[in-house]
């Protein structure tokens, strides 16, 4: 095909990542599926795919390497970079220990950003593509028994919007996805890793916040295929999305929307309450 993309996914071995994979497959693009054990990939390499080792933990030299490993095979090319790899940290903001909040923050946002150092001097040189950074509904609003889960992806919101205005001149663009809750395996075991400490009188908010997630897993509303063909479309400007602006963020699923709706109709609803005293603070010259 003409417009023929080169995809590289992060964390394809399950969930989104996966599912990204096939519907850019199907599409007749190029794609990179990587994970930290590429054996996991053999149905993405039975279908096509170039399947790598990386884990977007390694060293920068590492992960150049890497890169440059991928870009050999593909012209040189790296049209679209979805930064996937990530997973939830449970348990209360006090209950997380030091070394578990450093290493949910070393997946879910160092390593994007590493991945982020690896791949934009490719995209400088080519002077165009696509950085997509995994974030999620939980980047809008603070959850009882997840609040580090939910300050990693905020971060990805914030990081994706000033790199998108750093590079926007180069013709590359830069996404946060935000997605809902799909029905993928992502708030099982494995990937939603529980917090060791437990602190008694916290649990009134937390057991019933993680108790709630217990219940969604495997019965969540969204469709991991349509929402991968949505990013798919977003991302290529193909298909139901051709003509379409990439935003800055991008809320996939009906859950999703409607949560992000009320984020804002209740900060704008504060804002209006406070609105007074919050601008009385100027000097009177």
């Amino acid at each position: 095909m003409s417009d023929q993309k080169v995809w590289l996914i992060t964390g394809c071995s399950s969930g989104f990542g996966h599912e990204i994979a096939l519907a850019a497959l199907n599409q007749g693009d190029i794609v990179v599926a990587t994970a930290r054990d590429p054996r996991k990939l053999s149905d993405l390499a039975a279908k096509g795919a170039v399947v790598e080792q990386l884990d977007v933990t390694a060293s920068d030299a590492s992960l150049a390497e890497t890169v440059k490993s991928i870009t050999s095979k593909t012209n040189g090319r790296i049209d679209i970079l979805v930064n996937n790899a990530g997973y939830v940290l449970s348990g209360g903001v006090e209950e997380c220990s030091r070394d578990e909040v450093k290493a949910v923050f070393e997946t879910n946002f160092f390593g994007q950003l590493n991945v982020i150092r690896a791949v934009l001097p490719v995209m400088r040189e080519q002077r165009g593509g696509v950085v997509a950074n995994l974030g999620s509904i939980a980047g809008w609003y603070g959850m009882a028994g997840a609040g580090l889960y939910c300050a990693s992806k905020a971060c990805a919101a914030m990081v994706s919007e000033s790199l998108g205005a750093e590079v926007a001149h180069l013709g590359i663009k830069v996404v946060c996805i935000e997605p809902g809750y799909f029905r993928t395996n992502f708030l099982a075991g494995g990937h939603r890793l529980r917090a060791q400490n437990a602190i008694e009188e916290l649990r009134e908010a937390i057991d019933a916040a993680n108790g709630a997630l217990d219940a969604y897993n495997h019965n969540q509303p969204g469709d991991p295929v349509k929402g991968a063909k949505l990013i798919v479309d977003a991302l290529t400007s193909r298909g139901s999305c051709k003509g379409f602006e990439l935003p800055p963020r991008l809320l996939i699923g009906t859950d999703a929307y409607g949560m992000a709706m009320g984020s804002m109709d209740s900060h704008k609803a504060n804002m209006e309450l406070w609105k007074d005293l919050i601008t009385a603070t100027d000097h009177d010259a």
